[in-house]
C-alpha cells in the first residue's frame, strides 16, 4: 500500500503493439546526415529576409576578426609573468637535494589577492615543467586536501598517470605493487626510479585555503622521503609570506628552504588585454558603458583572466550574431553592393538621422533627399564613412598614447581610463588633459626633450603634427647646445616666481612677481609656449566624440544587457518571470493575450497556472483547495476543450512536484493536508 509521501507519484503502463514488425530489406543507401559544420551557425536577421551569403559573411568576418584578437591575446598571456615564470623554472631546475640538510626546496609564489588569476600562472609553470622528461608536476587544490591520505592519493595518482605507461602487464610482473595501499609513497618511489625522474614538483595553487596542520604533516612526511624522492614544493600565497609562515609549525619550517617570487598583479594584465582589444589593429571596439561594467564586475568579484577573455569574445559574438550591419566590418569593395534591407536598416540608425539633420542645417536639402532615396549614393557614403571611422579611431588612439606619455610624468594614469573618457566625449574638458598641458609648461629643458622624444615615437608617420614637432625639437636641441647643455627653465616654472610683500593702509598684501629671465630662458619660454599650443591643437583635432560619426553603431559595441544577463545571471528572477508570464519565453499565440492581461488560461503550462495560484495563497496552502482551483481552470477550459479529472490530476501532481523541486513548497508538519510556502515573488 502506498504511503502518503508517495501519493503524488504517477504510475505508467506500457502496452506494446501485438505482433512483430516485418523486417524490411535495405534497398538504397541512407541519406547523408548533415553535419554541424554544414548548418549555419548564425540565424537570418532582418525578419528572416537576410540572404544566406550575408549570414555566412557575418560568421566568416567574426572568425577572422576574433582570430586576430585571440592570437594577440595569447601572445600577451604568454608574456605575462614571463620574468617570474623564468625565475621559478630556473629555481626548479637548479634545485639540489642535500641529504645532510634534509630540506625541501620550496618556492613561495606571492600571487596577490585575486585567487582566480592564479590558474594562469600555475598552468604556465606546469607546461614548462612537464616539457622536461625528467620532471613531474602535480598541482593540488584545497578540495583535494581534505586529509593527509587524500593528499597523498592525489599526489601519487597524478604523478604516476602523468607518464601514462603503467599498463596491466607491468602490474602482473610485479605482484608486490598491487599489495601497496594507494596512499603509500613507495608507489611513487618505484615510479621515480623506473623513469629516472630528477624532480617531483608539488604545487598548491590556493595554499591558504588548506588547513595549517595538514600542511605541517604533509611537509614532515615528504621530508622523510627526500633521500629517495626529489620533491620540490610550490605554494601560491595570496596575502604575504609572514602570514603563511605563521600557519606552519616550527618543525615544518625547519624542513623547507624557501625562496620568494613576486608576481605581476592581475589588474595590470587586464589593463594590457583591454588596451589590445581597443588597439589600432581592432575594427570592433568596446564602448564606455561596457568597459565600466566589466571593470566594476571585476572589482566586486575576483575573476580570472580567462573570464575576461571570454567576455571579450562574447562581445564579438553578440555583435556579429545579432547585428545585421556587422557585415560592414568585412572588406567591401566599391563594386559590391549590399542588400536592400541593409540600406533600410542603415536609414533607421540614429547616426544616419544626425547625418541627414546636418545636411539640412547646412542648407543642402538635395543631399538629404538623395540619402533617403538613392541606395547607390548611400553605398558611396557608407564606404567613405567606413574608412573615415577607422582612421578617426586610429588617430584618436595615438592621441591617447601621447596624452598618456605626458600625464604619466606627474601622476599614475591608466590608458584604459583615458580611452573611456575619449569615447564618452569628456576627455577634452577633463582635468587630466588640463593638468597634463600645464605640466608641459613647467618642465625644464631636460624633461621636455625626453617627453618630446616619447611623443614623437607615438605619432603616425607623415603627419603634419610630426613635422611641426620635429621643428620644435630641432630648435630646442640647438638652444641647449648653445647654453653648454645646461638645464634651462621657462618663465612658467615656479622657481622663476617670487612672492612680494606690500603694506598698504596697515594691511599686508602678497603678490607674485616674475623673476628676470635670461636670453636663453626667454627663448626657451617661447619654445615651451609653441609646444603647448601645438599639443593643445593636436588633441582638439584628433580627440573626437565617436557617437557623432556616421555608422558608429557598427564599429563600437556598448550594449550592457547581454553581458549582464550572461555573466551576471539572475536565475530566480528568470524562473519567476517565466512562470508568471510564460508567453515571454514560449512566444505562443494561445496564452499571449491572457498573460499580457495577467489572467489565467487553461492553455498555459500547468506549472505556470499552479504558480500563479500559489502566489495568491498564504503561508499555508490547503492542497485540496489548490487542486479545486487548478481543476476549475484546467478542467473547464475554453470553448469546452478542457481535460478530464484523471488527466488534470496527473498535471496537478507534476506541477506540484515542479514547484517542490524549485524549492517553493514543502510538506507541512503541523497540517498533513497543507503545504508550506517557502518563497515569495521578488523577495
Amino acid at each position: 500500500m502506498a504511503t502518503e509521501s508517495h501519493q503524488h507519484e504517477a504510475c505508467y503502463i506500457f502496452s506494446p503493439e501485438s505482433g512483430r514488425p516485418a523486417k524490411r530489406r535495405r534497398t538504397s543507401k541512407p541519406a547523408a546526415v548533415p553535419t554541424a559544420s554544414d548548418a549555419p551557425l548564425f540565424i537570418k536577421l532582418l525578419d528572416g529576409t537576410e540572404s544566406t551569403a550575408s549570414v555566412k559573411r557575418r560568421y566568416d568576418t567574426f572568425k577572422k576578426l576574433w582570430g586576430e584578437q585571440e592570437s594577440g591575446i595569447n601572445d600577451i598571456l604568454h608574456r605575462v609573468n614571463a620574468h617570474t615564470l623564468d625565475w621559478v623554472i630556473s629555481f626548479v631546475q637548479r634545485t639540489h637535494i642535500s641529504l645532510q640538510d634534509g630540506k625541501i626546496p620550496t618556492g613561495l609564489v606571492v600571487t596577490g589577492p585575486n585567487i582566480a588569476s592564479h590558474r594562469l600562472l600555475f598552468s604556465q609553470i606546469a607546461t614548462r615543467v612537464q616539457s622536461d622528461p625528467e620532471g613531474i608536476f602535480v598541482q593540488l587544490t584545497s578540495a583535494e586536501n581534505v586529509n593527509l591520505k587524500a593528499s597523498l592519493k592525489a599526489v601519487i595518482k597524478k604523478a604516476v598517470n602523468q607518464v601514462g605507461d603503467r599498463d596491466q602487464e607491468d602490474e602482473d610482473q610485479n605482484p608486490q605493487k598491487r599489495k601497496l595501499l594507494d596512499y603509500d609513497l613507495r608507489i611513487l618511489h618505484d615510479h621515480v626510479e623506473k623513469h629516472h625522474i630528477r624532480r617531483v614538483v608539488v604545487a598548491f595553487q590556493d595554499s591558504e585555503a588548506i588547513d595549517g596542520g595538514l600542511l605541517t604533516e604533509f611537509i614532515c612526511l615528504l621530508s622523510s622521503w627526500l633521500d629517495r624522492i626529489p620533491f620540490v614544493l610550490l605554494f601560491g600565497i595570496a596575502t604575504s609570506v609572514d602570514i603563511f609562515q605563521e600557519r606552519l609549525s616550527h618543525s615544518a619550517i625547519r624542513y623547507i628552504e624557501g625562496q620568494k617570487f613576486d608576481v605581476e598583479q592581475g589588474d595590470r594584465t587586464l589593463e594590457t588585454l583591454f588596451n589590445h582589444a581597443c588597439g589600432s589593429g581592432s575594427r570592433l571596439r568596446p564602448g564606455p558603458v561596457l568597459r565600466t561594467m566589466l571593470w566594476d564586475r571585476n572589482e566586486v568579484h575576483s575573476q580570472s583572466v580567462q573570464t575576461f577573455v571570454s567576455k571579450l569574445k562574447y562581445l564579438y559574438m553578440s555583435h556579429f550574431y545579432a547585428n545585421p550591419l556587422s557585415v560592414l566590418l568585412a572588406d567591401i569593395s566599391p563594386d559590391e553592393s549590399l542588400e536592400p534591407r541593409h540600406y533600410e536598416a542603415i536609414r533607421h540608425l540614429p547616426s544616419f538621422r544626425r547625418l541627414v539633420e546636418r545636411s539640412l542645417d547646412d542648407g543642402d536639402t538635395q543631399t538629404a533627399r538623395v540619402l533617403l532615396d538613392d541606395d547607390d549614393f548611400l553605398h558611396t557614403k557608407i564606404l567613405e564613412h567606413t574608412s573615415h571611422c577607422q582612421e578617426s579611431a586610429i588617430h584618436m588612439l595615438h592621441a591617447i598614447f601621447v596624452l598618456h606619455s605626458i600625464a604619466s610624468v606627474s601622476s599614475d594614469v591608466f590608458l584604459s581610463d583615458l580611452y573611456i573618457k575619449a569615447v564618452s566625449g569628456t576627455l577634452l574638458d577633463s582635468p587630466v588633459l588640463r593638468n597634463a598641458l600645464l605640466a608641459v609648461k613647467k618642465m625644464h629643458s631636460g624633461s621636455l626633450t625626453t617627453l618630446l622624444d616619447q611623443v614623437s615615437s607615438k605619432l603616425l608617420d607623415n603627419s603634419t603634427f610630426q613635422t611641426e614637432l620635429a621643428a620644435i625639437q630641432g630648435e630646442l636641441v640647438s638652444l641647449v647646445r648653445s647654453d653648454n647643455n645646461a638645464v634651462i627653465r621657462s618663465g612658467h616654472d615656479t622657481q622663476k616666481q617670487t612672492l612680494r610683500t606690500t603694506v598698504i593702509a596697515q594691511k599686508v598684501a602678497l603678490s607674485k612677481r616674475q623673476a628676470e629671465l635670461s636670453e636663453s630662458e626667454t627663448s626657451y619660454t617661447k619654445l615651451v609656449d609653441q609646444a603647448y599650443d601645438l599639443l593643445k591643437s593636436y588633441f582638439e583635432a584628433t580627440i573626437i566624440f565617436p557617437q557623432e560619426l556616421f555608422l558608429h553603431e557598427v564599429f563600437y559595441y556598448d550594449l550592457r544587457s547581454p553581458h549582464r544577463e550572461v555573466f551576471s545571471p539572475r536565475p530566480r528572477f528568470a524562473i519567476e518571470r517565466a512562470l508568471s508570464a510564460p508567453h515571454d519565453y514560449l512566444g505562443c499565440s494561445c496564452c499571449g493575450g491572457t498573460s499580457a492581461e495577467g489572467g489565467l488560461s487553461s492553455t498555459q503550462p500547468p506549472t505556470a497556472i499552479l504558480y500563479q495560484l500559489y502566489l495568491e495563497s498564504g503561508a499555508l496552502i490547503n492542497v485540496f483547495d489548490l487542486w479545486s482551483a487548478f481543476y476549475a481552470i484546467v478542467g473547464g477550459g475554453e470553448d469546452g476543450q478542457g481535460c478530464d479529472e484523471r488527466h488534470a490530476l496527473a498535471l496537478f501532481y507534476r506541477a506540484l512536484a515542479d514547484l517542490k523541486f524549485l524549492g517553493m513548497v514543502r510538506h507541512s508538519r503541523k497540517r498533513p493536508d497543507h503545504i508550506a510556502k517557502l518563497a515569495w515573488k521578488g523577495l
